[in-house]
């Protein structure tokens, strides 16, 4: 009896060490063109600064991606949605023109549908696809991709047109 109790103990004490270290094998990088594009910082964006200065808790905060610029939204305020709006427009902006034009995307398997459209790069509109979300997102995001996606297609549009 007491040996199959030693036996228990030992069993679910060697899963309960093992789960406090199984943080160094569950690490998952995304080097995907998306995720660096994605996550990409342009340090040199002054869109807003002005309104950042009226909020202190902004202060140490850099707003310089896609993805930190798509949280400016889902702030109630109006003047923060405004230079989130201008931040991302300048950063899609950026982006297009480093020859990288991206294209937001969401649903079910869009992830494994960007990685697919992405394998060449060099097609003819040369679009990074860039999957957002999976089934379900929240609108903030939803309005961020909105707004990449008119500024990088009113590029493409201008850029075809000349």
């Amino acid at each position: 009896m007491i040996r199959k109790l030693f036996l228990i103990l030992s069993f679910f004490s060697f899963f309960h060490i093992e789960s406090q270290n199984i943080n160094d094998f569950n690490t998952v990088k995304d080097t995907t063109i998306s995720a660096q594009l994605y996550t990409k910082c342009f340090e040199n964006l002054n869109q807003g600064n002005q309104i950042f200065a009226k909020y202190p808790e902004f202060k140490s905060s850099t707003f310089c991606s896609l993805i930190t610029c798509s949280f400016l939204l889902s702030y109630k305020e109006i003047d923060l949605q405004i230079a989130g709006e201008q931040r991302l427009i300048g950063i899609a902006t950026q982006l297009f023109k480093e020859g990288n034009p991206v294209y937001l995307v969401s649903g079910l398997d869009s992830f494994f549908e960007t990685k697919k459209k992405n394998e060449n790069l060099h097609d003819d509109n040369q679009i990074v696809y860039v999957s957002y979300a999976e089934c379900t997102s929240p609108d903030f995001l939803r309005r961020a991709a909105e707004i990449v996606n008119k500024q990088t297609q009113s590029l493409i549009k201008q850029k075809t047109l000349k």
